[in-house]
């Protein structure tokens, strides 16, 4: 098979094309991109993918080499062919090194249409139908048997996404809904489906990259609109959706609302930093307004937040999303079985051997735990015993300790992948929220053990023999301090590392991999412009180098983030506002790397941006009652109180939040009353519209009046019922002596109805 050659179906002509060359360069015909690995090694020559140059830096490869290179190109054969038998469009070409195959993949609009119609697909409508989401139906030109009353014409009611007079085809669906729609064809076994597993490719090796392509006059559009990732309007919102899918359109949309609602307090926060600098300690009369504001705040802004969810929601046709069963992970391992939902085989793990990982995970993560909870106090101990004896004092045990808890956070994360990927999930979905609940608890434990110890427990107290202190006997200039060596170290930490790990990835794989010069790739890795690596390269190779778009960091660094802002924010009012520099920071590096330095993402449906919503409203109730703590427990505000006064303030305070909860909930709830509305005229008008139903204001009555018909018959009373109830028909029994006696009573009365013999 000629890979630098266009690979067209045979039967594209048919679809009104004259020329397919012609057609491409016109419109946007190929939206996914996969890559093939032609050999084990790149430094081996291919008889066929080398044969038109010449390469003296390649060797010879062994015949087990040459062996396994011709079957990855069966293989990769086979799997082109079943996708052309699909109807898909191919492009295929050798890369800049030959050593693999890219292939561009596109669909004809008809195939679109008829993917779309058998699955059942989702457009929108036009605005005259409130921007609906209706599932796509064919016109139907009707029966004849029925003189074509059934007739159903909805092609009409499809929006379409192009400023042409004349929109094309395949106008109505989106680049979003052409990619969802192609990676159903390429992925699904339905029919006219091709049925291949694209994670399991990747995991064996015989795939690279599975990537949907980047538009240039959208990225470009994007990168113009710098200010807009800030403030996402509306509008901006929606093309962001359009083209990244709702996962990632709801995390941006989260976090220029997360700044937002960071503003206020992050200028009461310096106003009160103001007054403990003059008070010389954050233990003073701001504590109080201050450790309230923050309880509040912190369980008001995730409900918000998810009535903003709501009103996207709607808009994007998720808010009523049902869930679907997902296909196997391509990790997931266990004897064959078949799938009494899809009749497919499958593997399939034994719920008996899964509680045995779970519970050896809790194992682990209950020593690992126990570990990570001694090496912080032993690290408390030793500050209180050698800071004198230090250079630096104090600030040089703060500074390691936030140094520590960095890197121990770095190690917990992988060893939480790795108790997940241990326990076999099948779906990717569960794989997530399991790996997502022990990041939390382990980042948790580690990041904050020693903030709230500092806080409550150490002020006379003993540690490993000796009684602890608090820094000038004051626990809030103690807490103060670590918590903003933490907030400064983490900020100034993560964002540098965000911005240097692309390029050490750069280097590493120049230097290493492809076995490149020292200073030539330390030169391109620092200057970070990547010349050297992507010389040559066709647009979709540079894309294929690049890497994937990791959403759980992210929204991980921000939890984290989120925990240090309002925890312990009373002793530090100003790290509320670094905490909002750093998330301006971090939609800007966000921004760069989604539409620069990292493939474009497959998009994915969500109807919010869970888990991190609910991440968010744990993080909420556990900041509302820290504060609350803080303020009537170490604050010397309440020291004159006995412990039942305090215990007594505490619990009313705990209730009046929760009350006011309720109330909240009440009051606005978490889908909003014009979004219920809406749902619901927008389920009327999808009915309408798929029926065509036509309605009619005010019927009338009185052009029937004239009509040749029959009159209608008016009885006094219901004759078709039986008037008593209680002569309801019996089910016959059979009794021989009772019929044998009706026999003979009706034989004597007949002897006397016969004529006499005389």
């Amino acid at each position: 098979m000629e890979y630098d050659k266009l690979l067209p179906n045979k039967d594209e002509k048919a679809d009104g094309d004259a020329d397919f060359l012609a057609m491409d360069r016109r419109r946007r015909s190929y939206e996914l991109c996969l890559v093939f690995r032609c050999k084990p090694d790149k430094g081996i020559r291919d008889p066929i993918a080398d044969r038109m140059e010449e390469r003296p830096e390649l060797r010879e490869g062994t015949a087990a080499e040459k062996q396994k290179i011709d079957v990855l190109r069966q293989r990769r054969e086979a799997i082109l062919k079943s996708l052309q038998n699909c109807g898909l469009r191919l492009f295929c070409y050798y890369s800049r090194d030959r050593d693999e195959v890219l292939v561009k993949i596109g669909a004809p609009p008809q195939k679109l249409r008829d993917t779309a119609a058998r699955m059942k697909y989702k457009l929108q409508l036009k605005k005259q139908y409130l921007n609906a989401y209706a599932e796509y139906r064919h016109d139907f030109a009707g029966t004849p048997e029925r003189g074509l009353k059934d007739r159903r014409v909805v092609s009409h009611i499809y929006k379409t996404h192009t400023e042409d007079d004349f929109p094309d085809s395949d106008a109505i669906f989106k680049s979003l809904d052409k990619i969802q729609l192609i990676h159903r064809i390429i992925s699904s076994k339905d029919k006219d489906c091709a049925g291949v597993n694209i994670g399991k490719l990747i995991y064996d090796g015989e795939v690279t990259a599975y990537f949907p392509l980047h538009e240039a006059s959208t990225t470009q559009f994007l990168k113009e609109n710098r200010h807009q990732w800030f403030w996402m309007e509306e509008d901006f919102a929606n093309q962001m959706h359009d083209y990244f899918g709702d996962r990632i359109a709801f995390h941006f949309l989260f976090m220029a609302y997360y700044w937002k609602w960071l503003l206020p307090i992050a200028v009461l926060g310096l106003c009160f930093q103001f007054v403990d600098l003059i008070a010389r300690t954050p233990d003073n009369m701001t504590a109080i307004p201050f450790c309230i504001f923050m309880s509040v705040w912190s369980i008001f802004m995730p409900h918000f937040w998810r009535r903003q969810e709501a009103k996207y929601a709607i808009g994007w046709g998720t808010l009523n999303l049902e869930e679907k069963l997902e296909p196997c992970r391509p990790e997931h391992h266990g004897e064959p079985r078949i799938n009494p939902v899809t009749a497919q085989i499958e593997p399939f793990y034994p719920p008996e051997r899964r509680r045995l990982d779970y519970f050896f995970s809790l194992s682990m993560m209950a020593v690992v735990g126990g570990a990570a909870v001694t090496a912080l106090l032993g690290l408390i101990y030793w500050r209180h015993h050698y800071r004198e004896h230090s250079p630096g004092g104090m600030w040089f045990f703060q500074l390691g300790i936030a140094a520590y808890v960095e890197i121990v956070n770095g190690l917990l994360t992988r060893l939480s992948v790795w108790l997940t990927t241990r326990e076999n999930h099948r779906t990717q979905t569960e794989h997530e929220w399991h790996a997502l609940s022990k990041v939390l608890l382990f980042k948790f434990l580690n990041s904050y053990l020693v903030l709230f110890y500092t806080a409550f427990f150490k002020e006379h107290h003993w540690l490993f023999g000796t009684e602890m202190k608090c820094w000038e006997d004051d626990c809030f200039g103690d807490l103060s301090w670590q918590l903003a060596i933490f907030v400064f170290f983490r900020l100034t930490f993560t964002n540098v590392y965000e911005y240097v790990e692309p390029r050490v990835k750069l280097w590493w794989r120049s230097m290493f991999l492809e076995k490149r010069a020292f200073w030539q790739t330390l030169q391109t890795a620092l200057n970070g412009t990547m010349l050297l690596e992507v010389a040559a390269m066709s647009p979709a190779e540079q894309q294929s180098k690049r890497d994937r778009y990791d959403e759980f960091r992210n929204c991980d660094e921000i939890l984290l983030s989120h925990g240090f802002a309002t925890f312990f924010a009373v002793t530090s009012p100003w790290v509320c506002a670094a905490t909002l520099v750093a998330m301006l920071v971090e939609i800007g590096l966000d921004m760069k790397m989604l539409t620069d330095h990292q493939q474009r993402p497959m998009p994915r449906l969500a109807r919010n941006n869970d888990p991190w919503s609910v991440a968010f409203d744990i993080y909420g109730f556990i900041a509302s009652g820290t504060n609350i703590l803080l303020l009537i427990f170490a604050s010397e505000e309440y020291n004159d109180w006995t412990l039942t006064e305090k215990l007594v303030l505490f619990v009313w305070l705990e209730h009046m939040l929760v009350l006011s909860r309720v109330a909240l909930h009440l009051v606005f709830p978490q889908v909003p009353k014009n979004v219920e509305l809406l749902q619901l005229k927008q389920e009327h008008m999808v009915h309408r519209c798929l029926e065509n139903i036509k309605v009619e204001q005010a019927h009338d009555f009185s052009m029937f009046r004239d009509k040749h018909t029959d009159n209608v018959d008016i009885f006094e009373n219901d004759i078709l019922e039986r008037d008593d109830d209680n002569e309801a028909e019996v089910e016959p029994t059979l009794n021989l002596g009772a019929s044998a006696r009706s026999m003979v009573d009706g034989l004597t009365e007949a002897k006397t109805w016969l004529p006499s013999s005389n």
